[in-house]
Order: structure tokens, then C-alpha cells, then sequence
């Protein structure tokens, strides 16, 4: 029977609208949605003072600055922030260069229903007037400026083939990219190639043997840990598994390697940016995980900030 049909059934004296359980449902799936966004758009913020931080401790000083904002995905939200508080920041990322926006901006659609269809297309429009809004706005109230798109450089190009001179970017940034990165050590090569001397990069990487590191849970944004019907590490506990995206399933040891391989880069500092789902490591998991330990289970994210040799 079609949800949306006014069709009826009769118990007693009361009578229940089959289309009353469906539009409480999507009421229910819109709010969740809304509240996820959110989230990730307080994530964000934090992810952007959280830089700041990092590069004053580092006593690096944006003012002048070239930053490049490596991966930066289909909002944006690091390139955003950084070019509405007036530095000179350009975002690159591999696929999605069309998809960029504050809002809705009808004219991009074309474009992008050549390259996907008339379906997506719709889809991203009805994204973009439902739920975009929510995101930007509390990104914006977060973050405590006003955000604008005017101006702003994004370009499309892979992080392992970065179409950039050697040596002109001051600082890198990139969150959540690495761990959807196949060559890693040719992005980190990359890195190298195009800081100059004393250049920084500040890296997040989100790890494959967390909890939510299949990328498969309800609920991915940090501090949210919603399984729904997931079986907790499934990933790592079904040989069968497979990702929802491209996913490198490198371990944490295998990013230090990488880094420290990599000449002209000096590792500043490594550390856990968060953890989760500590009550949900059992003996039966760890039992049938013998690889892994309870730490990296557990141990959501980190971050890596790297000095490119030759100056300070």
C-alpha cells in the first residue's frame, strides 16, 4: 500500500491514517538530519579555531598568508571560514569542484545535470533548499563571522597531483581526506613539494579501525555514536565488508611511516584528536579482532602537523 494514499483502517472508534505514520516518519527523518547538520557544522567551527590554535602554537601567523585547504569537500567549510575572515585561501578537492556553494545557486545545475542526470540533479537541488540553509547558518553563528562565497578560489584536482608551483603555499590543511587517499605517500610527497621552507601542514585523518572508520554508521560526526542496525566494527569483523566510499583501510602506523618517510618533512606533532566507543569494545569483539588493539578501536582520529625543512 502507497504511504502517501488516504487510505484508512478502523479499530473501534478510532480511525488511523496509514499517511499519519508516514508523515511522522519523515518529520522524524527531516529533524535528524537537521540536528546531524548541525552538528557537523559545530564540528567544523571547531575544527577552524582548533587550526588557528595550532598554527599560533606553532607561532605561525595566517596574516599574508598562502593557504591551501587540500580536500576540501562539497561545502567547503574550511575554505569558507577562512576566506570570509580574509585570508588568502584556495580550496582544491578531486570530484566535486560544480558542487560548491553557499546556498542555492541554480546556475551550477546544468553543469551538474550533464554530468549526473535529471535525478541527482533534482535531489541536490532539493538538498540545497531544505537542508543547506540549517548547515550554513550555524556554521556562521559557530564560527561568529559572516560567511561569503564571493571571491572564492575552489578548484578541482587530485591531492596526490596538486597543480601548483613548488614551494608558494605557507600552510596546508585537510581533514578527513588522507584515509580516502590511494597513494598516500604521493600525497604526502605533494605536501613536501609544495610548502616552502618553514611552510606547515595540519593534517586530520579519520582512522579505518574506529568504530565509525567504515564510514557506514547513522551518525558519523564526533561525539555522535549511533550504530543503528551496523554491527559495531563490522568492517573489520566481516571479510565480505565493503565500503559505502573509497576507503585506503590503512592503520595508523601505516600514516607514520609514510610521513616520516617522505624528505624536507619534520613531524611537529601526533596526537589523538578523538576517541569513542570505548563501552562498546567487548571481549567478544576483541576476541574475534586479535589484530587490533583496544586502542585503536577506539581512537577515532588524529591529527598531524608537519614542518616542511629549511626555514622557521
Amino acid at each position: 500500500m502507497r504511504p502517501n494514499m488516504a487510505s484508512t483502517m478502523s479499530t473501534g472508534t478510532t480511525t488511523v491514517r496509514a499517511s499519519d505514520g508516514f508523515l511522522s516518519s519523515l518529520m522524524s527523518r527531516y529533524q535528524a538530519r537537521i540536528a546531524m547538520l548541525k552538528a557537523w557544522a559545530s564540528h567544523d567551527a571547531s575544527t577552524y579555531h582548533n587550526l588557528l590554535r595550532t598554527l599560533a602554537d606553532a607561532g605561525c601567523s595566517l596574516d599574508g598568508k598562502r593557504v591551501l585547504d587540500v580536500g576540501c569537500g562539497a561545502n567547503a567549510p574550511m575554505t569558507l571560514m577562512l576566506h570570509s575572515s580574509g585570508v588568502h585561501v584556495t580550496g582544491v578537492d578531486g570530484y566535486i569542484g560544480y558542487r560548491w556553494g553557499l546556498g542555492i545557486r541554480p546556475y551550477r545545475y546544468a553543469r551538474y545535470r550533464r554530468e549526473v542526470g535529471t535525478v541527482k540533479t533534482v535531489r541536490k537541488a532539493i538538498g540545497e533548499m531544505v537542508y543547506d540553509r540549517h548547515y550554513y547558518k550555524e556554521l556562521e553563528q559557530a564560527v561568529g563571522f559572516p560567511l561569503t562565497e564571493n571571491g572564492l578560489d575552489l578548484r578541482v584536482m587530485r591531492v596526490e597531483e596538486l597543480q601548483v608551483p613548488a614551494a608558494t603555499v605557507d600552510v596546508i590543511h585537510s581533514n578527513a581526506t588522507w584515509e580516502h587517499v590511494a597513494d598516500i605517500d604521493a600525497a604526502n610527497r605533494e605536501i613536501a613539494r609544495v610548502l616552502r621552507p618553514g611552510g606547515l601542514a595540519y593534517i586530520e585523518i579519520h582512522l579505518f579501525p574506529s568504530l565509525s572508520g567504515g564510514h557506514d554508521l547513522p551518525w558519523i560526526v564526533p561525539g555522535r555514536i549511533e550504530v543503528g542496525g551496523i554491527v559495531p566494527w563490522g568492517h573489520l569483523r566481516n571479510p565480505a565488508w565493503q565500503p559505502p566510499v573509497f576507503l585506503n583501510r590503512l592503520r595508523e602506523r601505516d600514516y607514520r611511516r609514510s610521513f616520516e618517510g617522505v624528505p624536507g618533512l619534520e613531524i611537529l606533532d601526533w596526537k589523538t584528536e578523538f576517541t569513542e566507543a570505548e563501552e562498546l569494545v567487548t571481549d567478544q569483539v576483541l576476541g574475534e579482532l586479535p589484530a587490533y588493539t583496544r586502542e585503536e578501536l577506539t581512537k577515532r582520529s588524529i591529527i598531524v602537523v608537519v614542518r616542511r625543512a629549511g626555514g622557521r
